[in-house]
């Protein structure tokens, strides 16, 4: 939309230098313009319009609590104004499907400013020029606004070609989405959006949403053809409720809404089920905690949230200034909503730090093998033999000096097996970087790893007394899998010569649907780290596998 990030910069600070100061308000201006009025400014199908009373909720008694006078110098300091002269902001915009952006900030002062006393930051790409005799600030810069009066007190901020549209003969005829800000005329804040003015940016949207999503979520992708317009409405005075609506195209679509939502509403009881199931079966009580409170809050937000309809508007939400039990119900329903989607997304988050740090394993584990080969000539073999050739410690083991665990290599009698008395002592000293942090099982003092080397023939590692090097791996380094992540059913002591010998045809046994959703890591002969598919094609996993078998490997 915008082509620089100084041209964005400006416009965000034309923007919040007037929509900031919003706080809680008790009081509602006395005199107001005629509807007519402001629409007369608003751009014509515009997607999006934005209102807001910054003296309304700055004067208010609740807002005495807040540093106005600190507000007021530093808007002053910084911008060149005081937001308590801001009567009304109103903010129309029109996507940018092709040109640049189309965009106006009309903005009602109790008193008429001078425009030279602004601060550079908001004028410093204007000159002083004159429009139908009037004297206005022109912007050089087709991105940015020019700023003209167009009332004694009424102030009009727009890139030109929009000013041009604005101040035209024509311009008196507006759409009926502009006129709906009549509806909120009193309202410390509202938001409309003109869901049928977005529908060309929606539907390339739900065109890679349907490519994403399970097919058995389609049918709720219908949900932005059906509706029209969004609006949020919020008298934070008291004035007047606080309120979240939509509205269909008209009476089969306002039928067809009320159906999705429904189902929506199913879905969702049965995945806030399974999560608290999940919960509950936890050793954490804190978990388990969340998964009651789950349990007991669904059924009272699933019946305070169905939407209300009347004709085609659909009422989300509605708090009442009357602080009646019902409002504050409602406001501990969304509140219980807002908790129960927060947890999957936090639940996430987690996840996504945990896969992170096994990856960071990963790595250290390749690393340390590099190393290996740099002083060694070649990767570690699978475990060292006695004279018999009987494996005895694993290669974890063997690349700890490489790790920074000197220390711990040097309490090892190397000649002795993994399980003989004085190095079975040793096995929960484990290094950390040997177990998966997403295991439910296992933590490092259990001594068990997840991290395998590939074992067999044609593999990474043949078990042979002697590790392969390089030139071994005539499939190429980056194809080549050294090491995978296994679940926990597969994770072995890590001292112990045991490690991941895969069949030709279930490659996937022992790696696949464990605690890390989606998929599995693997370390490649090259050092880095992939996140395999659990439903990657067991043919194709097997070539990964091998290190010189010819096989050509897809990049994705």
């Amino acid at each position: 939309m915008f082509a620089s990030r100084k041209s964005l910069f400006r416009f965000v600070c034309y923007l919040m230098a007037i929509v900031t100061p919003l706080a809680p308000s008790a009081t509602l201006v006395a005199q107001t313009p005629a509807a007519a009025e402001q629409t007369q400014y608003i751009l014509p199908y515009s997607a999006a319009i934005v209102s807001a009373r910054p003296r309304q909720l700055l004067t208010s008694e609740t807002a005495q609590a807040f540093p106005i006078e600190v507000l007021q110098a530093a808007s002053l300091k910084e911008l060149g104004f005081d937001p308590l002269k801001v009567e009304r902001i109103v903010f129309s915009m029109i996507p940018p499907l092709a040109g640049p952006p189309s965009y106006a900030i009309l903005v009602e002062l109790t008193e008429r400013i001078d425009l030279s006393k602004l601060s550079p930051k908001l004028t410093r790409h204007t000159i002083p020029a004159e429009r139908d005799g009037e004297s206005y600030l022109q912007s050089q810069n087709p991105q940015e606004p020019s700023l003209i009066w167009v009332g004694e007190k009424t102030l009009l901020l727009a890139p030109e070609h929009s000013l041009n549209q604005l101040l035209s003969s024509s311009s008196s005829r507006r759409d009926a989405f502009a006129k709906q800000l009549a509806e909120c005329e009193n309202d410390d804040l509202a938001l409309l959006v003109n869901l049928t003015g977005l529908r060309p940016l929606i539907q390339i949207g739900l065109a890679q949403a349907r490519q994403e999503i399970p097919p058995e979520y389609h049918e709720f992708l219908e949900f932005p053809n059906l509706l029209k317009q969004a609006r949020f409405r919020a008298s934070l005075s008291g004035s007047g409720p606080i309120e979240l609506s939509v509205a269909a195209e008209d009476e089969d679509s306002a039928e067809r809404v009320e159906e999705l939502i429904e189902l929506l509403l199913n879905v969702y009881r049965d995945q806030a089920r399974t999560q608290a199931e999940q919960m509950l079966a936890s050793e954490d009580p804190v978990d388990q905690a969340m998964g009651r409170y789950i349990n007991r809050i669904t059924p009272t937000w699933s019946e305070q949230l169905v939407p209300a309809r009347e004709g085609e508007r659909f009422t989300i939400f509605e708090i009442s200034s009357d602080g009646s039990s019902q409002s504050q119900l409602t406001m501990v329903a969304i509140s219980g909503v807002l908790v129960a989607l927060l947890l999957p997304a936090v639940q996430a988050a987690r996840e996504a730090a945990r896969r992170t740090t096994s990856m960071n394993n990963m790595k250290q584990i390749l690393l340390a093998m590099h190393n290996y080969h740099d002083s060694h000539g070649g990767f570690p073999a699978a475990a060292n033999v006695d004279e018999s050739g009987k494996p005895l410690l694993s290669w974890r083991v063997h690349i700890l000096p490489y790790v920074e665990q000197q220390a711990l290599y040097n309490q090892f009698h190397l000649d002795e097996p993994w399980d003989s008395e004085h190095n079975r002592q040793l096995i929960p000293l484990m290094p950390a970087l040997y177990v998966d942090p997403s295991s439910p099982q296992y933590a490092t003092e259990d001594g068990h790893t997840h991290y395998l080397a590939v074992k067999g023939d044609g593999l990474a590692f043949d078990g042979s007394a002697k590790g392969r090097s390089f030139a071994n791996f005539r499939d190429g380094l980056s194809n080549s899998i050294l090491v995978v992540q296994c679940t926990d059913t597969a994770a072995v002591p890590w001292t112990k010569p045991q490690d991941f010998e895969p069949k030709k045809q279930t490659p996937l046994t022992g790696l696949a649907n464990g605690f890390h959703p989606g998929g599995f890591l693997a370390g490649f002969a090259d050092g880095h780290v992939q996140f395999i598919s659990n439903e990657v094609d067991p043919t194709v996993f097997w070539h990964m596998l091998t290190i010189a078998g010819g096989e050509v490997v897809p990049f994705d």
